[in-house]
């Protein structure tokens, strides 16, 4: 009859006994005999037999007594309490919710500014707790947080005609990723609070892939005349080269009136294979990682709409493309059923342009005098001004239902 737990352990304690006081030759007669009883493994029965109830010193005034089976748990110190977390709560909330995987070499880098605003409220042995948090502890202590802020909104995209996509060569996502600098992502993100009838504004969202430079363009539809005017700003101010428009098969932007301007610029205009959303994917994740997380899901329409949107991604582009890191895949290996990735060092958008060999000394000198001149905190308290009264211009919406028997998109109050 197999023994139990208890009956294992009280066996263990009588043996051990009788086991350290014996000869060579009666402990292998022991450990024979107990190995039969128990079913343990033999170098483990050696191990427990060898070591039960031994006193053993710790410290000076500490002494620990060795137990088979105790069940008493380990209690350790608790080094991110109360404070650290409420503290972490409140910078992660102001600097883009980013994960523990960016938030940590971000507050490595920019902890002594945050601590000097009188706002968060850092001593310096907060300030030193947060210096040296890693990752995972990060992601635990906002676990509670994230997970009450997902939530899904719905896509636009109509698909252009096909003898314009004939016009237009594809690139999958591994071209993307081979091509030099100078390769531009874009895609629209809708402001409809849920019920796509009638006109609200637009996001226009531009990547460039290498190094993730991100700005985005609030527009008043999708009408091509606002994403030309767009599209026209981006060429004349972004600080890196366009040489390559990459799109999704959107009517927005195949089109011949973004055609003809992009021969006008002497920039190639691609687009992604049909049904293959990872094609376009580097702008696809910015616009969950940026608009929605920034701007959220409400509707905003006309030019108050627009205005109230700009002003926010004014101030929130400076600190995701000067401050906020993020990584990139560098490989995937498949391990049986898994597949693990690989990815580099969390860099900023600003510091993969300078380190980037395909950038010009002179566009490096110029990116430098810019971030010099923006002030962390004051670029973060006018975005947040701005996002306390981005709400105030949006507008209600009505009760949406897309298909028969399908249940209603509910957005909550936005009056």
């Amino acid at each position: 009859m197999e023994l139990t737990l208890k009956e294992r352990q009280k066996l263990t304690r009588l043996t051990a006994k009788k086991y350290r006081g014996a000869s060579k030759p009666e402990k292998s007669k022991i450990l024979d005999t107990f190995l039969a009883q128990t079913g343990y493994g033999r170098k483990y029965a050696i191990h427990i037999l060898a070591n039960e109830g031994k006193i053993k010193p710790a410290a000076k005034p500490l002494r620990l007594q060795a137990a088979h089976g105790s069940k008493l748990k380990r209690l350790y110190p608790v080094t991110y309490d109360k404070a650290v977390r409420e503290a972490l709560g409140l910078i992660w909330e102001a600097f883009n919710c980013q994960c523990g995987k960016l938030l940590a070499p971000f507050l490595r880098a920019n902890i002594g500014r945050i601590a000097a605003e009188p706002r968060f409220k850092l001593s310096d042995e907060l300030t030193a707790k947060l210096r040296r948090i890693s990752p995972s502890t990060i992601d635990r202590l906002l676990k509670p947080i994230k997970a009450k802020m997902k939530i899904k909104a719905t896509s636009g995209t109509r698909p252009a005609a096909k003898s314009l996509k004939a016009l237009i060569p594809t690139l999958s996502h591994f071209a993307c990723v081979q091509q030099a600098g100078g390769l531009w992502q874009i895609d629209l993100v809708q402001h409809d609070g849920g019920n796509p009838s009638g006109e609200f504004c637009y996001t226009l969202t531009i990547t460039e892939v290498k190094t993730s430079w991100t700005v985005h363009y609030a527009l008043r539809n999708k009408a091509f005349r606002w994403v030309h005017q767009a599209l026209d700003d981006a060429c004349s101010q972004l600080p890196l080269a366009v040489r390559i428009l990459h799109s999704d098969n959107g009517s927005e932007f195949i089109n011949n009136a973004l055609l003809a301007w992009c021969k006008q610029k002497g920039i190639t205009l691609t687009r992604s294979r049909g049904s293959k959303k990872n094609d376009n994917c580097f702008v696809e994740q910015k616009n969950g990682a940026t608009v929605r997380k920034t701007v959220g899901y409400l509707r905003y329409s006309g030019e108050q709409g627009v205005a109230a949107l700009q002003e926010v991604y004014t101030h929130y582009d400076r600190l995701l493309n000067f401050f906020y890191p993020g990584r990139k895949l560098v490989g995937k290996q498949r391990q049986g059923a898994t597949i693990k990735r690989t990815y580099d060092k969390a860099q900023t958008p600003f510091d993969r342009a300078v380190c980037s060999a395909d950038t010009p000394r002179e566009t490096k000198r110029h990116l430098g005098s810019l971030k010099n001149n923006i002030d962390l905190m004051g670029e973060m308290k006018k975005m947040q001004q701005a996002l306390d009264k981005l709400p105030s211009f949006a507008e209600p919406v009505a009760e949406f239902i897309s298909k028969p028997n399908m249940k209603p998109l509910r957005f909550g109050s936005y009056g």
